[in-house]
């Protein structure tokens, strides 16, 4: 019994470590797709797409770019994928780009192929329009 429990520890932390770092190699994988474009190329482009605003609706409804859809986070991961086309690219966008990053990551996730996310955000956007 001893030398079981000798043998089964190593192994057990073995499969434990290659669990943790696939699952690391797998995150890097998906965050290398997202692409975090500048004002200008996010303008010159957002029309080839689908042009996405996830910020709370109060903010939306205060300024947007034209054209864009407003969707809450969890409303675009659960109901709203019938409305997001996964043949168009989507260009999203909050209000810094940190959220937009990290649920760019989620989407390429469920299997949108192409993703950009403005860098800055809508602030950086509002400013260079003023």
């Amino acid at each position: 019994m001893e030398t079981f429990i000798t043998l089964l520890i190593p192994i057990v932390l073995g499969v434990w470590i290659g669990i943790i770092l696939s699952s690391r190699k797998q995150k890097k994988t998906f965050r290398q797709h997202v692409k975090i474009v500048d004002v200008d190329t996010f303008r010159k482009n957002m029309r080839k797409g689908q042009l996405i605003d996830i910020r709370k609706s109060e903010k939306f409804d205060e300024g947007r770019i034209k054209g864009a859809r407003n969707f809450s986070v969890r409303m675009l991961k659960n109901k709203a994928q019938k409305q997001v086309r996964k043949d168009q690219p989507l260009y999203i966008y909050c209000e810094n780009g940190r959220k937009s990053f990290r649920h760019a990551t989620a989407l390429i996730k469920k299997g949108y192929p192409e993703v950009y996310v403005l860098s800055g955000g809508y602030k950086a956007y509002a400013k260079r329009e003023k």
